[in-house]
């Protein structure tokens, strides 16, 4: 009864949490919507950031398992067939599309939030779950790409994460266009992979990427 009742918690507040955010989700919201009292959620969970936090270890996690698997895999190699960046990129980028079929809309709209959410509940306890993916992917594409610094890489590693949640959330809804060539999963993540390593791989601008660039007055 209890890994059932912490499920049911699970489910509702990824649910609410991905229609009305995190803020505007009550635990009253939760708890009527997973049929529970308050006191279950705070026996499971403690708090409304803790069970934001374990939301996301639920999806995440196996995703972020497979992330750095595959990274083992690539730093155990002794050769390469093609620039090694492209492997990096993606180990990262393929572990969500073959999870995708399991992650249903209901975590999709929760991922979006996150990614459009200033709240910083939302984005510590995402950064949380990125910690140590971000950590050994951050070193693997600098020792791929030793043009890249410690200023400009999570600038560039920040336009990955971008792309793929926004291909990720719209990618659907662009393959249901009318007018839009048929166009697979599959091929969808090659479309991203290519980007993503051009711009990983382009050469550094001729500014200061640590300061934010300064918004110009147009006449």
């Amino acid at each position: 009864m209890a890994s059932d009742t912490k499920r049911r918690i699970l489910d509702a507040a990824e649910s609410l949490m991905g229609d009305k955010g995190f803020n505007s989700t009550s635990m009253r919201d939760i708890t009527a919507a997973a049929k529970v009292n308050l006191a279950s959620v705070n026996y499971h969970f403690g708090s409304k950031e803790a069970l934001l936090a374990a939301v996301l270890e639920r999806r995440l996690q196996p995703i972020n398992e497979m992330r750095l698997k595959l990274l083992d895999e690539i730093e155990l190699e002794t050769t390469d067939t093609e620039p090694r960046h492209h492997k990096i990129v993606r180990a990262f980028l393929s572990p969500p599309f073959d999870q995708q079929q399991r992650l249903d809309e209901t975590f999709l709209r929760l991922l979006g939030r996150l990614h459009s959410e200033t709240n910083d509940d939302f984005r510590q306890a995402f950064m949380s779950e990125y910690e140590l993916v971000f950590q050994r992917f951050s070193v693997a594409l600098q020792r791929s790409l030793p043009h890249l610094t410690n200023t400009n890489l999570p600038w560039r590693m920040l336009f990955m994460v971008g792309s793929m949640a926004f291909t990720m959330s719209w990618g659907q809804s662009m393959m249901k266009r009318e007018g839009t060539d048929t166009i697979t999963s599959a091929e969808v993540l090659e479309e991203l992979i290519a980007f993503t390593c051009a711009g990983l791989a382009a050469p550094l601008p001729h500014t200061d990427v640590s300061k934010p660039p300064q918004l110009q007055e147009t006449l």
